[in-house]
Formats: structure tokens, sequence, C-alpha cells
């Protein structure tokens, strides 16, 4: 019979045979500094792994995050994922009830795919939700014409030549937590170009950020605009600072259904209306209290695992 053993917090090197495997056979994506980034950002954070005890072949994986702030500590738990061939034997389960003993009475969020949505609501209690779910809509950069034109009205800049504190007060538009240091540690990532789009007065309305990530993609998380008109010229200028975007395979927008923009914004990008794919993804779910965004400027989230907006 076979014995499994539980890691906590695995080195460097366990970590990306993960990203490897996942990118394997759910097509994930990561920057290999990903996991570092969790650990420095979060107030406290876990990444828990199994693997078998005897072959060290990795089996299951779940990360559970710490973010405290005035309302209390939110929990999110994401890297929930587990090899094909032990799917459906019950490892996974036991797993994440570990990591809701952790969380115990306090608030939890998580981004729940298609498939899996209804069971963290039945088996676990994420069970406040938004009326909408997210949309993924990608296309391949060989697809991608970036337009000639885009209105004058806006001018971007990068992110660190810009006042911060007005950033920062941006960034509590889109989420009423304050993430002055997650988002900070995110745009100093290697490999990541972010910049900040102002209208004629001044105003920041809009922001994003584009990560060079695995299986040759680009990562557009997030991306923040208050208009299409303004976010017109932030996708332009983001994907002109990036050396050789044409060698990358594709990009998505990550986004709320009941916003049209961003499908629309991916369409004036494309070769055709035809070359933009779209799935239905994933939702926003809590466990205590569902936290309401701006859904009407978000065009992607910035991070799948342990962000809600």
């Amino acid at each position: 019979m076979t014995e499994f053993e539980t890691l906590v917090n695995p080195p460097q090197e366990i970590w990306e045979e993960i990203v490897k495997k996942t990118g394997e056979t759910d097509d994930w994506t990561f920057q290999l500094d990903d996991y570092k980034y969790w650990s420095v950002s979060y107030d406290q954070f876990w990444f828990f792994v199994i693997w078998e005890k005897e072959t060290k072949n990795f089996v299951a994986s779940v990360s559970l995050a710490r973010w405290d702030g005035d309302d209390g500590p939110l929990f999110s738990i994401g890297m929930f994922y587990c090899v094909p061939r032990y799917r459906g034997t019950g490892l996974g389960k036991p797993l994440f009830q570990y990591v809701m003993d952790i969380v115990g009475d306090n608030n939890a969020t998580l981004t729940g795919t298609v498939e899996m949505s209804e069971k963290y609501a039945r088996n676990f209690g994420f069970d406040k939700v938004s009326g909408y779910w997210h949309l993924s809509s990608s296309l391949k950069c060989d697809d991608v014409v970036i337009p000639d034109k885009v209105s004058g009205n806006y001018k971007t800049k990068l992110w660190s030549d810009v006042d911060y504190d007005s950033l920062t007060a941006y960034d509590r538009t889109i989420c009423v937590r304050d993430r002055k240091k997650i988002m900070t540690n995110w745009f100093n990532l290697e490999d990541t170009f972010t910049r900040v789009v102002f209208d004629g007065s001044g105003k920041i309305v809009g922001y994003s950020t584009i990560r060079l990530v695995t299986k040759n993609k680009l990562n557009i998380a997030p991306f923040y605009a208050d208009n299409i008109e303004a976010a017109e010229v932030l996708l332009k200028d983001l994907l002109s600072m990036i050396p050789n975007w044409q060698q990358y395979a594709s990009f998505a927008f990550l986004y709320p259904e009941c916003n049209t923009d961003p499908l629309a914004l991916l369409e004036k990008f494309a070769k055709n209306k035809k070359s933009v794919s779209t799935v239905t993804a994933l939702r926003s779910q809590f466990t205590k209290k569902f936290i309401a965004t701006p859904a009407h400027k978000v065009y992607a989230l910035v991070d799948c695992a342990h962000q809600f907006v």
C-alpha cells in the first residue's frame, strides 16, 4: 500500500515541479517567484503538499494565506490541485479540511472553477457568491493588431513614475481592503510590466500589469479601467513596452460576465472577432461575508490563487 507524507512550505524545487505538472495537466501558468511572493506579501502563508513517501512523487497541494485588515483577517485558499491519477480517491478533501480548520470562524475566499464551485459551497461553506461568473477571453499574439490610433484623451505612465499614494487610493476604489504591500510586491516582481492611465485632468482612471509567465504566455493581471476608451490606451502602451511581445503564445482577460467591455477591447486588438476565444471560468466565493467589487471596472483579476479582484 502506498504511504503518503504531507510537507509544509516545501523547498522551491518542489514548487517548480508543481508548476510544471499543473501546466501540463490543467494549463495553469505562474512565475517561478510566485511562491516566494505569496510567502512575503501576506501576514501568514502556508503551502501544503502531499507526496508519495517512497517515490517522492507529487500528489496534491493547497495553499492558504492570511490577510489582516480593519475588518479582521481574511483567509484565501489557492493551489488546490491533485494529479489526475489520484483524483476521485479521497486524498484532496481531508487536505482541504485541514486548511479550513486553520481558517476557523473567520471569513475565507477562493476562486471556484465551474467544475468545483458547487462542491466548495456544499462541502466547505463557500456559499456567499456574486450573481455572475468570470469569463476568460483569450487571444493569440499572432492574431493581435495594435491599433494605430487610440484616444488622445488619456495618457499612461510607468507605475514607478506615479504618485504612489494616488495609485493606492485608486486601488481602494477597486478593493475595499488595504493591499498596498501586496500590490507593491506584485509590481516589483521580475518580468512584470505595469502602467497607470490618466485622464486629461491628471486623474488616475485605471492601471494594469502584464507578466511573463510559464507556457510562454503573457498574463494580464490585473487590468482595471473606468471606461473602455482609457482601457484601449492602457493596453496599447502596455503591449508596446514588452520586448518582442509577438513571440508569446497568447494573453487573456479574466473578467465579470456582466462587464462587456473586456471582450469588446480584445476584439479591437484582434485581426477579426473570431480570433477571440471565450469560456466561463470561475467565480469568487466567500464563507462568511461576500466582498463586493466594481465589476464595470474589472477587465482582469490580479491573482486567482489569493485575491478576489
